[in-house]
């Protein structure tokens, strides 16, 4: 009994030994990325500004430097390019005549892979303000029928109004 208790302590001190002696490395690399930007809408001419930070550690569980990560960021057919775990691109609204939605593309290389985000930012239409009288009593003109037409519309309906009545059938 006693060779028995001797052998699984034995057992147990050589495990932690080889467990403690052990270096942790990461069985795959790590990678790290978010894209966030200041503001997702826009008027036509705006600037925003997108902004890609990303972390990550290699195979033997180091840390990856600054240096070591690439940014694309992509909006509108314009396409920038940054280096650093923290990086930003400023973009100017263009000229809409609908609000449309632009999809923000980033993209991150790194040494222990790639990763894409994608945030959708939306161009507002310039609004059209109504015309104005031009200082006097009237309403402006918005493109109505001339004052005569209405005049020959109401006489013809009048007009006509009278000639059914005085056709109508009289019971006597």
């Amino acid at each position: 009994m006693k060779k028995l208790a001797v052998l699984c302590i034995a057992a147990l001190g050589a495990a932690l030994l080889v467990l403690g002696t052990a270096p942790s490395a990461s069985a795959y690399p790590d990678l790290t990325c978010s894209v966030s930007v200041d503001r997702q809408v826009v008027d036509p001419g705006d600037r925003f500004t997108a902004t890609g930070m990303a972390s990550g550690v290699d195979a033997k569980n180091h840390s990856l430097p600054s240096s070591a990560f690439a940014w694309t960021f992509e909006w509108n057919g314009v396409v920038k390019h940054r280096t650093g775990a923290v990086a930003s691109a400023s973009f100017t609204a263009p000229q809409v005549r609908h609000s449309r939605t632009i999809t923000l593309t980033a993209r991150n290389s790194s040494p222990v892979g790639d990763c894409v985000r994608h945030i959708d930012v939306t161009v507002r239409a310039t609004s059209v303000s109504a015309p104005t009288g031009g200082g006097g009593p009237h309403m402006p003109n918005t493109g109505g029928p001339a004052f005569w037409l209405l005049v020959a519309g109401i006489v013809l309906l009048l007009g006509g109004g009278g000639t059914v009545v005085a056709s109508r059938r009289r019971n006597g």
